[in-house]
């Protein structure tokens, strides 16, 4: 192979490797870890209060492959804490599940970053149990009881959320997001005239580290 050749491959080769270091978009842009505190409820049912919220957790990792400044894609795994209330009791049904949320991500403005996200979600219940004390005739019964028969193992449904991306180095991002999803399934695997649904409202804080170009 004559040098001409060989360096005429090698200026090729530099042409486009920096020709594709230019363009940022497409590309996998980044992972993030958050977690936070998510208000519950389950609507539809005559058997859970319609107004007061069951408190658990939430956090999860995420990944994120933009093909704009603007627009990009995402996909999570989460534990979330959901659930609902007694209406008459003071008994709290938990429901946790291992969710797959898929969406669209939205951005605006440089520093700090606001986003909108809209998508749905996949969920797997791993564990439900009541917890609380029943009262009745004047007698008082703790309860602590798993009722994983009682609900369906699989829920999907919708997503929304907002929130903020503040630069705290050249690759890390701090972030705060506020948003909710609303179920479109029935949960229950035993009621038959109502269709009980989950929803949920959350507050997460965590960190965005970026592979790509930010």
């Amino acid at each position: 192979m004559s040098l001409r050749l060989i360096y005429t491959l090698i200026l090729l080769l530099l042409f486009f490797r920096t020709d594709m270091a230019g363009q940022k978009h497409p590309q996998f842009r980044y992972i993030s870890a958050d977690a936070g505190i998510n208000m519950a409820g389950i609507h539809s049912d005559s058997r859970y209060d319609r107004h007061k919220k069951n408190f658990g957790v939430s956090f999860g990792i995420s990944g994120n492959y933009s093909f704009s400044e603007v627009k990009s894609i995402g996909a999570s795994i989460s534990l979330d804490q959901k659930g609902g209330v007694d209406p008459v009791h003071d008994l709290n049904t938990n429901l946790n599940y291992i969710t797959l949320p898929v969406y669209m991500k939205w951005i605006k403005g440089k520093d700090p970053r606001l986003f909108l996200t809209a998508g749905g979600y996949a969920a797997w219940l791993i564990n439900a149990n009541i917890k609380g004390t029943r009262h009745l005739s004047g007698q008082h019964t703790t309860i602590n009881e798993s009722v994983l028969d009682n609900f369906r193992r699989f829920d999907y449904g919708i997503i929304l959320e907002t929130g903020m991306m503040v630069r705290l180095y050249d690759d890390f991002d701090f972030k705060i997001t506020v948003g909710g999803s609303a179920g479109l399934s029935s949960i229950s695997s035993t009621a038959e005239s109502e269709k009980p649904m989950n929803y949920h409202f959350n507050i997460r804080i965590g960190y965005i580290y970026y592979i790509g170009f930010r």
